[in-house]
Order: C-alpha cells, then structure tokens, then sequence
C-alpha cells in the first residue's frame, strides 16, 4: 500500500472518530439539578378563636415576641410598678364620698378621679394622692357635731400648757393664734381653723385685734372665773355648733362653717 493511501485511510479513520463522539454527546440527556435540601421555619402558634365568630382575628406576625425579662434587672417596689404603669397609660377611677350624721347618710357624691402620669396612685411622704387630696378636700368643705367635739376636746388638750386642766385666758389667746399659724404653713387641704376674710396691711395691728377678740370671747364663756374647765369649754364650742347650724341638719357646710370658725375666735362672721 502506498504512503499516500495510508494518509487517506488515516484522516477518514480521525474524522468519523470525532463523528461519533459528537453524536454521543448531542445524544446524552442534560442532568436534571436536586432540589435544595428543605429548610426549616418556626412559625407562631396560632391565635385561639374569637368568642364572637363574626369578627375575624387580627393576625398574629411571626415575628412579634415577648422580650424575656432580664434576670439581672431589680424588681420594682409596689410605688416604682404603680408610676411606672401611670406613665404608659391614662387611669381613671370612681369614688363614691358620703357624709353621715348620726349613722345616717346625708350627702353623696360621685367623683371620677383622672391621674396623670406625675400622679402617685398611693400616698408619699412628699405629697398626698389624688383621691386622698379628693377626700380631704370633701371633708374640709362640713363639719358633723361629733367632729366639733372631738376636735374641742383636742384643742383644750393643747391650750393647756400647764396641765393643771384648766384653760386662762393667757392659753386661749395662745390657742388661737396657733390656728392662725397653723393655717400659713399647712397643706392646701387642711382645714382650716383660722378663716380670715379681711385683708390687713398691718399684721402686727390685726394680731394685736385678734388677741382682744379672743379675750372678749374668753370672758364671755367664763363670766366672772379667771379659767374655764374642759367640760365648760366643750360645752360653748357646742354652743356655737348650734348656733351656726342654720338648718338644724347637724351638719356645718358653706358659710354656716365660716360663721362657726369666726365665733370661735369671737369674731363677727363678715362676708
């Protein structure tokens, strides 16, 4: 065989080769790729149903949570959670205030008290709450008999100075200008003892006519005696209750309680 026909053989040999393997590879079916191995979502669990079914239940995110409480954090005191609440929302609540007489109810009323997130919900040594400011401001506004009494039994407790059970004139003046006193420097709801509805440019001088109202008023519960006992004294404080009590309720409201507090002092009640 020739040189020649050998190379003829040679490159048909090459090109039917390089045939074959072009047929194979259009003929091999394209590898299908594995799906992505499956990944796992925590969902929330689902709400409960609403009682009424005709209202649809809002829905509940997956990614809304709670954050835990930090351990290391300290506990609030019952004060701290009270203001701390306040703060996040507005807290109204409703008082029923009564007045009696004698067992008996004679006034009601009804007050919605609004607290504000500045508000203590429980009283501080700095200041009281709203619904005890609301109390004393109801109680400051009427005085019952019992109370008239009570509050003469103290009061000729701390006029006698020298516990001898008596009360001079000397201790009465003194008692009523620590009414006086009292009123300047106590909180805005206490009641007040001293009501002065004059205005006086010269204090020294109203001082000076106060302490000889109060001596009139001394001479006229003791007559002709330098002192009077308690049970005297309770009885003109009473006596004055009375009086002022125009409408015979047992109750001392508006000006009845003015004219009381004026008498006293033994002061002409003026408007």
């Amino acid at each position: 065989m020739t040189s020649s026909l050998k190379h003829s053989l040679a490159a048909s040999a090459v090109a039917v080769g390089l045939g074959l393997a072009a047929a194979y590879a259009q003929e091999t079916p394209e590898t299908t790729a594995l799906p992505d191995a499956p990944v796992a979502v925590e969902m929330a669990p689902e709400a409960p149903p609403p009682a009424d079914a005709s209202v649809e239940p809002a829905p509940v995110s997956a990614m809304q949570a709670v954050a835990p409480a930090d351990p290391a954090a300290p506990a609030m005191n019952p004060d701290e959670m009270a203001d701390f609440l306040n703060s996040q929302q507005q807290i109204s609540q409703g008082v029923t205030l009564t007045r009696s007489v004698d067992g008996k109810v004679v006034e009601e009323s009804k007050k919605t008290i609004v607290y504000s997130k500045d508000d203590p919900v429980r009283s501080t040594e700095a200041a009281l709450s709203p619904l005890e400011r609301l109390k004393a401001e109801f109680d400051r506004q009427s005085m019952t008999r019992k109370e008239v009494y009570d509050e003469a039994k103290l009061d000729f407790v701390v006029a006698d100075l020298d516990r001898d059970d008596q009360m001079t004139s000397d201790e009465f003046v003194k008692l009523i200008d620590g009414w006086r006193e009292s009123d300047r420097t106590a909180e805005p709801m206490t009641r007040e003892r001293f009501v002065d509805l004059i205005a006086h440019d010269d204090e020294g001088a109203a001082a000076a006519e106060h302490a000889a109202q109060a001596r009139a008023k001394f001479e006229a519960i003791a007559g002709v005696g330098q002192s009077l006992s308690r049970k005297t004294y309770i009885k003109a404080v009473i006596a004055d209750f009375e009086t002022a009590d125009a409408d015979n309720d047992g109750l001392l409201t508006g000006e009845e309680l003015l004219k009381f507090r004026a008498s006293n002092r033994g002061e002409a009640y003026q408007r």
